[in-house]
């Protein structure tokens, strides 16, 4: 999956030698539903077949928690049935341990983006001009 050289988080569906089918926000594995609290109903993605594929071994099935705007394996079923090879696996995240650190990494950048945005009004209003705009943010 394109991800333009950036780490991608996805949840992992299927591993090698699973039969993964999903329509819509429904997905079974070797012929069970999946259980997905963290996916909000209503947040299915329209353009998205369903989809039937038995993953390559060695390989891992991932879909994205936000549906509705996951760029995932159900976008690449041309390409080994959508999975990704196992060895690109990076990290992992723990579920007791990502809500945390994931609200301590927001909370510290909220916390720096106030403060540089407030610095930069307090030095723009004192210089009298406003300030040059800069480059915008990677779309991605």
């Amino acid at each position: 999956m394109p991800s333009q050289g950036r780490p991608m988080l996805r949840r992992v569906i299927g591993l090698g030698g699973d039969h993964v089918t999903g329509e819509g926000n429904r997905v079974t594995v070797n012929g069970r539903p999946v259980n997905e609290p963290y996916v909000r109903d209503g947040e299915e993605n329209l353009t998205v077949s369903p989809y039937d594929v038995k993953v390559p071994d060695g390989r891992l099935f991932l879909l994205g928690d936000h549906r509705a705007n996951a760029n995932d394996s159900r976008f690449h079923l041309s390409e080994q049935s959508g999975s990704v090879a196992a060895s690109g696996v990076q990290g992992r995240v723990l579920e007791d341990s990502a809500v945390p650190m994931v609200l301590v990494t927001l909370g510290g950048l909220g916390i720096a983006l106030t403060l540089a945005g407030i610095g930069g009004y307090v030095v723009g209003r004192r210089a009298g001009r406003s300030l040059p705009s800069g480059a915008p943010w990677p779309v991605g």
